[in-house]
């Protein structure tokens, strides 16, 4: 199965790469002008077809991106550590390597979630394969400074995707903004960005369809309408975000027990609620799995394996080494349902309504708006 088509213009993985471009004087792939400083502020879980769906409880923010019309394609999977990896690197997953929220080391035979400890075997340069878009401007001798929660100051997943840039802890979106402005006013150059979780938070335990995540978009939207008095017109930023969600009723969220016929051979189960990632260690095994899983979810989700996925594109170009961290056997949700191994599925994860993770246009579509010099 082909990716659906999407009116994205762009991909997510052009945005900050195409500010870096900018701020050499280049052309790039959002014509944006050239500027000596540049920002990104990525809103988790802003997704370009939930925003439309809310657009009248965030007017400050639909106008300004109305102004432009742009919308990105997050990439696959649609899920934070592979999106933000790809915004950071200006690379797709198959480059960088973070193919899934959690994969398996090839070496080790260990899962990796990429928003928890990644492990004492994992080198963080070697998993993270792609030099970032903040190595590149410190080369030309450029600061740049990454903010976000305090919690995540020296994590492996900062390390790997953020390097080249200072990581500064912080408890707001407003103490970011601060930040910001101090840092543009020290220096004649300088890139930033800046990271706001609490829309994507809500989405999961509420749902995106939710009055408490419409509250959220109205407090994000009051917020953002201090940026026309921080950002002078020399200079540039961009909002945007890394996927989009879907609610999943209760109901879709289909629950696999270690006795199913759907786990006959599989000796790992990574990915995402949305995408699980099967890593089958026999290969005898993998037909009939597949054909137990297709049986099973019929319509609702697409059974792919890796060789289907990567010739695909689902990945883009997929690096040798990247090849093997790819689940054997993915099952690719197209409708709002969700897939949890019963054993070891954590109950926050089964509890979340909003989710993410696939292929389909609401989870991976997300806006971009140019706002300052390239309002």
């Amino acid at each position: 199965m082909v990716l659906p088509d999407t009116v994205a213009s762009v991909r997510l993985a052009d945005v900050l790469s195409s500010c870096v471009t900018a701020m050499g004087g280049g052309s790039n792939p959002l014509h944006l002008s050239p500027v000596s400083k540049a920002a990104v502020l990525v809103v988790d879980g802003l997704g370009a077809h939930n925003l439309e769906y809310r657009r009248g409880h965030a007017r400050w923010l639909t106008g300004a991106w109305r102004t432009r019309g742009i919308v990105a394609d997050s990439g696959f999977p649609s899920t934070t550590a592979s999106a933000l990896t790809s915004l950071t690197t200006g690379q797709n997953p198959g480059s960088h390597g973070l193919v899934g929220y959690t994969l398996r080391d090839p070496d080790s035979g260990a899962l990796v979630n990429h928003l928890k400890d990644w492990g004492e075997g994992i080198r963080l340069d070697e998993w993270q394969r792609s030099p970032t878009l903040f190595e590149t401007v410190a080369a030309r001798g450029i600061p740049a400074v990454a903010m976000g929660e305090h919690r995540f100051v020296g994590s492996d997943f900062t390390q790997a995707v953020w390097r080249g840039a200072q990581f500064v802890g912080t408890g707001s979106l407003e103490e970011q903004f601060e930040t910001l402005r101090a840092m543009w006013d020290e220096h004649d150059s300088g890139l930033a960005y800046l990271y706001w979780p609490a829309l994507d938070r809500t989405g999961h335990s509420s749902g995106v369809e939710s009055e408490a995540w419409t509250r959220r978009l109205e407090d994000l939207d009051q917020m953002l309408r201090a940026l026309d008095s921080l950002v002078h017109d020399d200079e540039g930023f961009v909002i945007t975000a890394d996927h989009g969600m879907v609610d999943v009723p209760e109901s879709n969220k289909m629950m696999v027990r270690e006795d199913s016929a759907l786990l006959h051979g599989v000796s790992a189960w990574g990915g995402e609620p949305r995408v699980p990632q099967l890593y089958v260690d026999s290969p005898s095994a993998q037909a009939d799995l597949v054909a137990a899983w297709k049986e099973t979810v019929g319509d609702t989700a697409v059974v792919m394996t890796r060789d289907q996925v990567i010739d695909e594109g689902y990945f883009g170009d997929v690096a040798d080494e990247v090849r093997p961290r790819i689940g054997d056997i993915l099952v690719v949700a197209v409708e709002d349902c969700a897939f949890y191994r019963t054993e070891v599925a954590s109950v926050q994860s089964q509890k979340m309504v909003g989710q993410h993770g696939s292929i389909t246009t609401q989870e991976r579509e997300v806006p971009v708006i140019p706002l300052g010099a390239w309002r």
